[in-house]
């Protein structure tokens, strides 16, 4: 719909032309953007089909985890879009050793009242009313992080090329999710904290770190590394390279230059 625009300057949301997909709530990797999704219907452990709107396969994955185990339709489901997004993550669903959603069709049942749904919860001990009502869901920060809600998995593999790595740590300071931790001579990539925000790639100067789509059971890379003193500056510096001797800066440095530590 256009309702987002992005500059190399700032980010711009045009109301007018946003008709509350819900997408880009869903979609942004550190759930930055909060708002009501006016198009999702609940009912009791169900999402109802709606054809205004198609799920992604996260969202899916996210309310398999709130509570949700069938998408109700009235009729045979015959679109297409959302069958493939259901097998997609049925699919999903199987590699983080969790059951599937079931397509519930035809399904003839009262229409409940929106008091009437919440009091059915309550007696039944439902946890999903606290989380999601019949017609709108109103999402709070990080709520549409997918690493919170599978734990023991990992969603994304961040690789590091160490021979490119000068370990200059930019990619400490920009990774909000604390992917990189420096723990006893190892350089460690928590790779179940990714969510593919890119911002350790896009920041690397090096071009030194790639992520890739892999749904695993988590596992901590740890890298090595040596911590010296430069024999140029005589400032310490950490490199992956035994055999390196000079901090990333001097040996860098162009030798014609006139050196500052002369």
């Amino acid at each position: 719909m256009e309702a987002i625009h992005i500059t190399s300057e700032s980010i711009k949301m045009d109301l007018q032309h946003c008709n509350s997909c819900g997408d880009c709530l869903i979609a942004c990797p550190l759930s930055a953007i909060q708002g009501i999704l006016e198009s999702r219907e609940f009912d009791k452990d169900s999402l109802v089909y709606n054809d205004s709107y198609t799920p992604l396969i996260k969202e899916l994955l996210i309310y398999k985890k709130r509570g949700v185990t069938t998408v109700r339709s009235e009729s045979t489901l015959d679109n297409q879009k959302w069958i493939k997004v259901i097998n997609n993550a049925n699919d999903i669903l199987v590699k983080l050793d969790e059951n599937t959603i079931k397509l519930n069709e035809n399904r003839e049942e009262k229409e409940l009242t929106r008091r009437a749904f919440f009091s059915s919860l309550r007696k039944e001990g439902y946890q999903l009313a606290k989380n999601m009502t019949p017609a709108t869901w109103k999402m709070e920060a990080k709520k549409w992080n997918i690493t919170r809600y599978f734990p023991d998995y990992q969603f994304f593999q961040v690789r590091l090329e160490q021979e490119k790595c000068t370990f200059c740590q930019m990619c400490f300071s920009f990774c909000s999710q604390k992917v990189f931790i420096l723990h006893e001579g190892f350089l460690q990539v928590e790779n179940e904290k990714c969510v593919n925000c890119y911002d350790c790639r896009d920041i690397c100067p090096e071009n030194a770190l790639k992520i890739e789509l892999k749904i695993n059971k988590k596992y901590i890379a740890q890298h090595p590394f040596h911590t010296k003193n430069c024999q140029t500056c005589g400032k310490m510096f950490s490199t992956f390279d035994p055999n390196i001797q000079k901090c990333p800066i001097c040996h860098d440095r162009d030798p014609e230059w006139l050196s500052p530590y002369q």
